[in-house]
């Protein structure tokens, strides 16, 4: 089901913002909210939009599941102009795509565990001058009920465990899975938790001991949360028993770490069939003597003649601090560009958008930008498309550039560094 919803708002009742809710068709009036653009609501999937942001443009979009906030953005224009709302049914939940003006706040942004099955959009605390059009196509289905599988469930990660590992009994086929989502739970130890943002890492090692690591977060400043990762793309990893190891350095309390897969049953338009590693590491920057052109080497990914599609899946975060200079590579922003037969696709290791993380309040610098993480938060991968460059049976050609860095004044014991870890992935007709 698809269900498109369009509206427009002057001046909202309360200045602070407002709300636009799926509340169950039954519900007789619309719940009170003490903030109106914080809307976290018990078992409802909702918008909530802030026009009284201080020292920030009055633009923050953000989406809240069940209670909780899963993100928050600055619209590109001004909330007072049109918004356009698509809401699409997938296996596993919902993808939401949001526009101002025409322009995208969201766009095909997956939430898990959400049906459009007896639900309606409503405003709350739009104010009377608003008007709201719906449309909807197609029918509702429920959302199907998924295996779930247990990799680790309240794993002390404190300093005394740094490495914490499991076999882990995956479906031994996956086929008739449409969407592969995990969810990341970090909880307070017996002690108290951890103070600092640390580094942490989830592996897989397969049948050939081949390593890959699927999954990178960094943690909070003396909180806990929980996030839903959707990792369908490591499907063809994610079956059998394989080995898992949780990876993180902290000389603190730590966190009680719980990791759990939700297989979903259903139908995928191409089904991902096979994971080839590419640069996977901790690459030095900034280096006369140690060029990060000798991380970097070219690539060539061959692909089978059922191969109908490809894409470069890459987890890079950057590390190091003062001396180094600029700050790197924690606290400097550097362009990176994938090549590919003759493509060129460019990328910022760079967030601004740290102060908006849902994991808020915290301690430490957690508002400030970094290269491609914030404290609290995992890891979004930088993708690519490169389905236009796939000629099936040819090799793919790939090549990796770093925006050219020069450090001078190196510290052994703190170096400036990107830590990587980059794959293809391959698709085939299901």
């Amino acid at each position: 089901m698809r269900v498109y919803v369009q509206w427009q708002v002057a001046t909202p009742a309360d200045p602070r913002g407002y709300t636009l809710a799926f509340l169950p068709a039954s519900t007789p009036t619309p719940p009170h909210l003490d903030d109106p653009a914080e809307p976290n609501l018990t078992g409802v999937f909702a918008l909530g939009f802030d026009t009284h942001n201080e020292n920030r443009p009055p633009s923050e979009v953000s989406l809240h599941r069940d209670g909780r906030e899963l993100a928050n953005r600055l619209s590109p224009r001004p909330l007072t102009e049109l918004l356009a709302l698509t809401v699409d049914e997938v296996v596993g939940g919902i993808e939401v795509t949001l526009t101002a003006g025409g322009e995208a706040i969201y766009e095909r942004y997956f939430v898990p565990e959400v049906s459009l099955a007896l639900v309606q959009p409503v405003l709350i605390g739009a104010g009377a001058s608003s008007t709201l059009t719906v449309r909807r196509q197609g029918t509702p289905r429920w959302l199907s009920s998924p295996r779930r599988v247990s990799a680790f469930s309240h794993a002390l990660n404190d300093a005394q465990h740094h490495k914490i590992q499991n076999t882990v009994p995956f479906p031994e086929s996956v086929a008739g899975i449409g969407r592969v989502v995990c969810t990341l739970t970090l909880e307070n130890t017996p002690k108290g938790i951890d103070p600092w943002d640390r580094l942490a890492q989830l592996f897989l090692t397969d049948e050939t001991g081949e390593r890959y690591e699927i999954l990178r977060w960094i943690t909070p400043y003396r909180k806990a949360w929980q996030w839903k990762v959707d990792l369908t793309d490591f499907l063809p990893l994610l079956r059998g028993k394989k080995q898992l190891e949780i990876a993180c350095e902290t000389y603190s309390e730590g966190w009680l770490v719980s990791i759990d897969f939700d297989f979903y049953p259903g139908s995928m338009s191409r089904e991902p069939y096979k994971v080839i590693k590419l640069w996977n590491g901790v690459a030095k920057i900034g280096l006369t003597n140690e060029p990060i052109e000798k991380f970097l080497v070219p690539q060539s990914v061959p692909t089978d003649r059922e191969t109908v599609g490809a894409a470069f899946y890459s987890l890079v975060t950057g590390h190091g601090g003062s001396p180094n200079a600029l700050n790197a590579g924690e606290f400097h922003p550097l362009w990176r560009k994938l090549h590919c037969d003759g493509r060129v696709f460019t990328n910022r290791l760079w967030k601004e958008d740290v102060y908006l993380n849902p994991c808020r309040p915290q301690g430490g610098t957690w508002k400030f930008p970094r290269a491609g993480w914030s404290p609290g938060d995992v890891v979004a991968p930088w993708t690519v498309d490169l389905t236009a460059a796939v000629a099936p049976g040819k090799p793919l050609r790939l090549a990796y550039e770093l925006e050219p860095y020069t450090n001078p004044t190196p510290d052994k014991g703190f170096p400036a560094n990107h830590t990587f870890a980059s794959y293809i992935i391959l698709f085939r007709k299901p």
